[in-house]
């Protein structure tokens, strides 16, 4: 056995001599003949403290955009499970559909007679012929119902303000006087004044006992 490792060795060597080769390197397990190449060393990167910087701003940037889009997702998610807000309807006792109602009504029964009526309409002041002008009347006169004076005003909503709520005032101009119609409320209750004085100070009202009209007056109230 020790004479063919010696054999072996010999050949190597006659070789190395013959092609002029010097070097022959002997390691633990192979022969190598020529220059051996040496692994360079690995060069480690070091980190400067403005890299560590950004990489550790830029990871706090993420963690907080992260963290606004979590909360937007969640403040949307909440929006879809939130019930719409409804508006609430303010109830009246007289409105824009009452206030039409009436007047058809009134349209209708003033027709045969060949009259015409005209409705305050909210704008525009109503001048009665030789009377007063409505709705300022409240304001500058007293009204009068049997001999006694009464409280009465404006009130298109029909707000209990006075003890007569005036909700629609409707007039009918003549040669020499004029037929002008209160539609009151009086603690919730339709009822009717007509006006045929001239202007002064006091305006003397009375109560309305024509059924049609009434009744007319009572089913737009309870529309």
């Amino acid at each position: 056995m020790n004479k063919r490792i010696l054999l072996g060795l010999s050949a190597i060597m006659l070789t190395a001599t013959l092609s002029g080769c010097s070097q022959v390197h002997f390691g633990r397990d192979t022969v190598t003949i020529g220059s051996v190449k040496k692994a360079k060393p690995e060069v480690k990167h070091k980190t400067t403290k403005n890299e560590s910087a950004v990489s550790s701003s830029s990871k706090k940037s993420v963690k907080k955009t992260t963290k606004k889009v979590e909360k937007t997702k969640v403040k949307d998610e909440n929006k879809k499970k939130s019930k719409p807000k409804t508006k609430k309807v303010v109830k009246t006792n007289w409105n824009e559909a009452k206030n039409k109602k009436l007047q058809a009504a009134v349209n209708k029964w003033s027709r045969p007679s060949g009259q015409t009526y005209r409705f305050y309409d909210g704008i525009h002041p109503l001048k009665t012929k030789k009377g007063d002008t409505y709705p300022q009347a409240f304001k500058q006169a007293r009204f009068v119902l049997k001999k006694k004076q009464i409280k009465i005003g404006w009130s298109p909503l029909g707000k209990n303000k006075y003890q007569y709520n005036v909700v629609a005032i409707t007039n009918d101009n003549f040669k020499s006087w004029h037929n002008t119609y209160l539609f009151c409320l009086k603690k919730n209750k339709p009822v009717i004044l007509l006006d045929q004085s001239k202007k002064g100070a006091v305006v003397v009202v009375k109560t309305v006992k024509d059924t049609t009209l009434i009744k007319g007056f009572e089913k737009a109230y309870q529309k």
